[in-house]
Parts: structure tokens; sequence; C-alpha cells
């Protein structure tokens, strides 16, 4: 502070101001008495009055007027440059006190209500990290169950399940995107689903957002965009695009009323969550890989005989203890495939092999199992199909085969494939694997009997004699 704003403080100084005020009574006193009593006991009365506001004056001094400017020195130091500024150092002590106290309680105030804020914000902060932490364990969680070495399908299926129940939508689908033409494909789903589910609208809806998250390869969050795939009233979407390999381009697609729970999830969570489905899809991917080479045939592309008896022992065991409904068996044989071979070439007869096994793959059901069983010999397993039904759909199979003509693949016109079946059913005929495959095979060989180009159901009776 500069000399003259201390100038101005000090010729104003309370002090000054109450000697003066004493002085002032003191006189006025002396005159009242002066006029009532003798001068000599007034001079005497003066001075013990003099000296008794002298030591007003003093006591004042030392207990109030002293301890008041030092407090108001420490407090100017104290609160620096921000008293400084704001003082006009025109008052005096008193109002100097007064000015103080108020600065005091203003910067008490800001500093509470500084406090409280700060308060808040960490509380908000915290809350927000705790949220985090959670959302990324339940990620991992997640990144967990759905990396478990888990066939394609049931990996897509928990994939599916779980990020609904994270992300707490209310439809969740897994689409993929067709290399070549770029048109997706909507392979499985889960929630409240429309009443006419289709992905068709995604070929021609220029803001579809599925469409603009695989091609940005960006998480999309999107808001009252409709379309087929789901109700109208999931008004916000989150689409996650996924680069799977082994598949190609894929996108995770979650719907919802509002956007709530969405805007819960940060795009770090969403991230890991991304790539967790990336790894499972692709690893489930190989695992079906691996599973295809080990229990298929290289050749037909049809499952091997160890898996088709481990299966096969599984659905017997389906059929007779819980299901109740009847099991079919069917053996099949190539007539004359030694022919093919010794005639037009080894592999003239793969090829053969190949056009049998891919009639048999045409005319089966999703559920039902075709198996290269040995050589020319092929077998299939009919779940939930009685002998009858086994044995015309068999005859179909076979009418079909031999109406053909397979100069494709460097046969004659004039030679044909024609195949041999026997039928045999659980439980009408056996209720173990061992005993049907004994009866389908000895029907076969009935049909073979009969001449050929044959489907024989089994019956119990033996073959007639030649």
């Amino acid at each position: 502070m500069s000399s003259d704003q201390q100038g101005r403080r000090s010729r104003v100084s309370i002090e000054v101001k109450t000697a003066g005020m004493i002085v002032v009574i003191f006189m006025v006193m002396m005159g009242v008495l002066y006029t009532q009593l003798d001068t000599t006991p007034l001079a005497i009365l003066g001075i013990g009055l003099a000296a008794g506001l002298a030591l007003v004056i003093f006591v004042l001094d030392v207990w109030v007027y002293r301890p008041v400017n030092g407090l108001v020195r420490r407090s100017r130091r104290r609160l620096g440059s921000q008293y400084e500024r704001q003082d006009p150092h025109d008052r005096d002590e008193i109002k100097e006190l007064e000015f103080l106290i108020n600065t005091i309680i203003k910067t008490f105030t800001e500093v509470q209500t500084t406090s409280q804020s700060t308060t808040t914000r960490s509380e908000s902060d915290l809350l927000r990290l705790q949220t985090y932490n959670r959302q990324l364990v339940e990620v991992n969680e997640i990144g967990q169950a759905i990396n478990a070495a888990l066939p394609y399908d049931e990996t897509r299926k928990q994939i599916l399940e779980r990020c609904q129940l994270f992300l707490r939508a209310d439809f969740a689908a897994m689409i993929s995107l067709e290399k070549a033409t770029r048109a997706f494909e909507l392979e499985d789903s889960v929630g409240v689903k429309a009443q006419d589910t289709s992905i068709d609208c995604c070929l021609y809806t220029a803001d579809c957002p599925v469409r603009q998250a695989t091609t940005d390869r960006a998480i999309v969050r999107s808001a009252d965009h409709t379309c087929t795939l789901f109700p109208k009233t999931m008004r916000s979407q989150l689409i996650l695009p996924l680069a799977v390999e082994g598949v190609g381009e894929m996108a995770l697609l979650a719907t919802a009323t509002t956007s709530e729970s969405f805007d819960q999830v940060s795009a770090n969570v969403l991230s890991n969550l991304q790539g967790h489905m990336e790894s499972a899809l692709g690893n489930a991917k190989k695992y079906d890989g691996i599973r295809t080479q080990v229990s298929r045939d290289h050749l037909t592309r049809l499952y091997n005989r160890r898996f088709f008896m481990n299966r096969a022992e599984d659905e017997l065991n389906k059929s007779v203890h819980k299901t109740k409904q009847p099991l079919s068996l069917v053996m099949l044989d190539i007539d004359h495939f030694k022919g093919f071979n010794d005639t037009y070439g080894h592999q003239t007869g793969d090829r053969v092999l190949q056009v049998v096994a891919s009639e048999m793959q045409r005319r089966v059901r999703k559920d039902d199992v075709c198996s290269r069983y040995g050589g020319e010999e092929f077998a299939m397993l009919l779940p939930n199909t009685t002998g009858d039904a086994a044995y015309y759909m068999a005859d179909r199979m076979r009418a079909a085969l031999a109406d053909t003509r397979y100069t494709g693949l460097g046969l004659p016109a004039e030679v044909n494939i024609t195949v041999s079946m026997g039928v045999a059913t659980c439980p009408r005929d056996a209720t173990t694997i061992p005993d049907l495959i004994e009866f389908a095979d000895k029907a076969l060989y009935q049909a073979k009997a009969g001449g050929r180009n044959l489907v024989v159901q089994w019956t119990g009776e033996p073959a007639p004699a030649d």
C-alpha cells in the first residue's frame, strides 16, 4: 500500500477521534464546574478527571485499538490482493473492521460454495468411475463366457443373449454382410421382434445405421430410425460393427424404446465388448472347422462313421427314453460301384460318390444325419421318422438317381447310377444301434438279392433264396 493511502487512513484514526472527544467532554465539564465550585477544589477535581480520562484512553488503546489494528493488519496480509483491490482506503478502524468482517464472511461463503461444488463433482466423478469399472468387469465376464470353445451357432446365441442383458436392450440381432453383393443377412435375433421381421429395408434405406456402422467401421448410436427388423416403438439403436476372421463383416444391432441404458455405456466399454465378440466368433468358426475336419469325410463332406455312431447312440437314447418318437435308419449301397472304378477310373468313381452324397443331403432335413459308412456304403439317421416315411423318402431318392444321366461325369448316356437301400426302425424293429444297423443291413442285402435299384423295409423275414 502507498504512503499516501496510509496517510489518508491515519488522519482519521479512531484513537485521535476518541481522544478529541474526551478532551471536548473534559473542557465542557470543567466549564460547568468552574461556574459552580471554588477554584482550589476545581483544580484538584480537574487533575483527577484528567488522570482518569488519560487512564481510560490508555486502556482503550491497549485492550481495544491496538488489537483491532493488529487484526486488521494481519487480515489484510492474509487476504492479500483481493482485499486491497476492494478497499477504498478512506474509513476509520471501525468501518475497516466492518469491511474486514464482511470480506471474511464473503470469502468463507465462496470457499464453502466452491468446496460443496467440488465435493459434488467429486461424487459424480466417483460414481462414473464406479459405473465404468463395473461395466468393464461385466464385459470381461461376457468375454470369458463366449470364448469358451463353443460351436459358432451356440456362441452367436450366447453373445446375443448376454449383450441384450448387459445393454438392457429390448431387441438384439446379429447381422452378416455378404462380401460380393453387400447385402445383409439376419443370422439370429432375440427379444421383442417385429410382426414381420425383414432385413430387406437395409438394402435401399440411405440412412440405415447398420450400413453406416459397417461402412465407417465405427460404433453408431442412432435415434428415431425405423426398420422392418424391429418394432417401430424401438426409437433408439446401437450398432457395433464386427470384423470376424473366417466370416467377414458383421454387426450387432441392439434397440430399445429409450436411449437411457445405451447412454450409460461408454465408448471404451463398447470397444472392449466389440473385441470380445470378434474374438469369440472367430474362434468359434475355427472350432467348427476343426470339428468338421475331424467328423466329416474329406471326399463327400458327409459325417464319418465315428461321428455317425456317436450321434446314433444319442438319437436312439432320446427316441427310447425321452421323445418316444420313432427313429429310422437307412443303409445305402451303390450298385456295381467297382465297375465305375474299373471301367472309367477312380476319379470318376469319386465323382459318383459325391453325386450320391449330394443327393442324400438334398433329401434330408436339418436334424437328419448323413454318413459315409465305408467305401461305397452310406447311412442315413432319421429322427422322428416312421419306417414307412423313411421308405418313401429313400425310394424317391433312388428314383431320382436312376432317372438322371451323368454324362458330365464322363459316363456314357446309357449308364446311370443306381443304389440299393435297406430300412429299419426303432422301436419297431430294434432298440439298440447294433441291432438297428444289422437289420437295415439285412434289408439292404434283400434289395440287392431282389435285383438291385430297390428299397426294402425290414420285416423280420429272411431274404428269399436265389
